[in-house]
């Protein structure tokens, strides 16, 4: 997408060269060209309000500066809690993010990852904890909505069972997300450590990341 990207800025380079400028059309393209988008939102499973940090990310200042002020974009984000979506864009050729997240009370507690993005990725952020330890989680949406019923991936903090109707279907991963369960009933199918999950929050037909802990849903948010 790069290459493709710095192949349009050359040709259009020169038409505009040759022409002796371009027009207003010709210069919208070479910008849509250049630049890209990408769209996140933020999950809070952590035991204390955070906020979360995005920087354009380069090979010589790594993620310094990360956490100051005006790369916030998400802030004070309660406990099981997620906030707006915020669209972030980016130049194609500079396509390398740092993404952070800390206490939003105390200014401790950082934890940072960096990924490289795609033009028009969608991405939730979750940060989340196990005992002491602190993570973040880069996951993409997806979807699949199915009439008439519940469609709910599984982002866990452990391993615990899942049972489904009563018969135990899957065990959950640590810090991983499972592929989507179809549920009939929102109150009375779905259980995951021995605890009963309410998804009567949300409608059926949609799809829902549901992300929990040993004591069972922290948050439920639409894919």
């Amino acid at each position: 997408m790069i290459k493709n990207s710095g192949k349009v800025a050359l040709i259009v380079s020169a038409l505009c060269f040759g022409a002796i400028g371009c027009s207003d059309s010709i210069t919208d393209d070479l910008d849509d060209a250049l630049t890209h988008e990408a769209e996140f939102s933020f999950i809070n499973a952590m035991d204390y309000s955070v906020d979360f940090h995005l920087q354009k990310r380069t090979i010589t200042a790594g993620s310094s500066g990360l956490f100051d002020s005006k790369n916030r974009v998400a802030g004070n984000v309660q406990v099981n809690g997620y906030s707006s979506e915020y669209n972030y864009d980016f130049p194609a050729v500079m396509n390398m993010v740092n993404i952070g997240m800390r206490s939003a009370m105390s200014s401790q507690n950082e934890v940072k990852m960096h990924t490289t993005l795609s033009d028009d990725d969608e991405h939730w952020v979750i940060a989340w904890q196990n005992g002491v330890e602190k993570h973040i989680t880069l996951l993409k949406k997806k979807e699949r909505d199915n009439a008439n019923t519940f469609n709910v991936r599984i982002f866990a903090n452990g391993v615990y069972p899942v049972t489904l109707k009563g018969s135990q279907v899957m065990t959950t991963e640590r810090g991983k997300v499972s592929d989507f369960l179809t549920l009939d009933n929102c109150a009375l199918d779905l259980t995951i450590n021995g605890r009963a999950i309410d998804l009567c929050t949300g409608d059926f037909g949609e799809s829902y990341l549901l992300v929990v802990n040993s004591e069972g849903k922290q948050v439920l948010v639409e894919e």
